[in-house]
């Protein structure tokens, strides 16, 4: 009964830059593939290249908070494809889509002032964690597509795309009918993908565990600016999930939309820029003290510019990207 969706998982199209199709027997079932295999295409490494490129966070960090997502990910999608049909129907549609989408969302937040409203100072301290609030949010974004999937294992078990990594061969087909879950199944995946780092990383600042929380929680990111650029990345990448024009869940109180651009406007207001709000920014240093003084010793062999096989161009770290002194890290011993 999988045969008819067959021409779902091969078809190429042109718009998009396909991955060629996994083999599969003659039953129709697809031998599980690795990260590594799966990132072997030209779009999927050059969206890891942008990635990389567009963070601030050091390396070992990088590895930690994105790249491992990332892998872990791809695992557990295969090649699947995001729609039944248009552009990304083809094969591994859904992990061209996912990273696009990520990639293109991390480089257009990278210059806006988040928390908008915030003191500078807040926003200056507080800038790699809200960054990498972003990164979650987009690399989640189009995890309710895997809803509409089902799964079929070799030795006749359920395998959901998305829950774990296959371990042997597998077949796939698009649901007849909506599961009814108590839980939206994004939420699901999410926690499953969410390193445990980050989220001791985000409960530092509750507003930003709140804004994720909500966000994973299908409800609007208590962030509205978040929204807006999701919207606009959405549009730009032809993403499935794109709300129709003039459709908004709230109005956008945190940054104003030029009507000539489209774009949000990143200054704040002078009277919330001067304002002082109590904030965990003292604990966000301290805690990714403690995770990049681990990964100097765990990733002291690992080259800067080469993750998993991608030859990087090597960047200079500002001084900005020093998240760690010598007197948080006393503060810890």
């Amino acid at each position: 009964m999988f045969n008819r969706f067959k021409s779902h998982f091969t078809r190429q199209t042109a718009p998009q830059a396909k991955s060629s199709p996994p083999p599969k027997d003659s039953r129709g079932y697809f031998r599980p593939q690795s990260a590594d295999e799966l990132l072997a295409t030209s779009l999927r490494r050059q969206c890891l290249r942008q990635l990389w490129e567009n963070s601030a966070l050091p390396d070992g960090l990088y590895q930690r908070f994105y790249l491992t997502p990332v892998r872990q990910l791809l695992s557990r999608v295969q090649q699947v494809p995001a729609t039944r049909e248009g552009d990304w129907s083809g094969s591994g549609g859904f992990i061209d889509l996912t990273l696009k989408f990520t990639t293109y969302s991390v480089r257009l937040a990278k210059g806006h002032l988040l928390p908008p409203g915030a003191a500078p100072e807040t926003q200056a301290t507080q800038s790699l964690l809200w960054q990498a609030v972003v990164f979650w949010a987009a690399l989640f974004y189009h995890l309710p597509l895997l809803q509409e999937l089902e799964g079929e294992l070799e030795d006749g078990h359920g395998w959901q795309p998305g829950l774990w990594t296959p371990d042997r061969r597998f077949r796939f087909r698009f649901r007849s009918a909506q599961p009814d879950l108590p839980v939206p199944l994004k939420a699901l995946l999410a926690a499953r993908l969410l390193p445990e780092d980050a989220v001791s990383w985000l409960f530092l600042v509750p507003e930003a565990w709140r804004c994720l929380a909500l966000y994973l929680g299908g409800q609007p990111a208590s962030v509205p600016l978040i929204d807006t650029l999701f919207q606009e990345v959405a549009g730009q990448v032809q993403s499935p999930l794109l709300k129709p024009e003039g459709v908004s869940e709230r109005p956008d109180t945190a940054g104003e939309i030029l009507p000539e651009s489209g774009r949000v406007s990143l200054h704040p207001p002078l009277e919330a820029a001067s304002a002082h709000e109590p904030s965990g920014d003292t604990d966000t240093l301290t805690l990714l003290s403690l995770f990049q003084s681990g990964d100097e010793s765990s990733h002291q062999h690992v080259a800067k510019n080469e993750h998993h096989g991608l030859k990087l161009t090597e960047r200079p770290v500002p001084e900005k990207e020093t998240v760690a002194t010598q007197s948080h890290l006393k503060t810890l011993l």
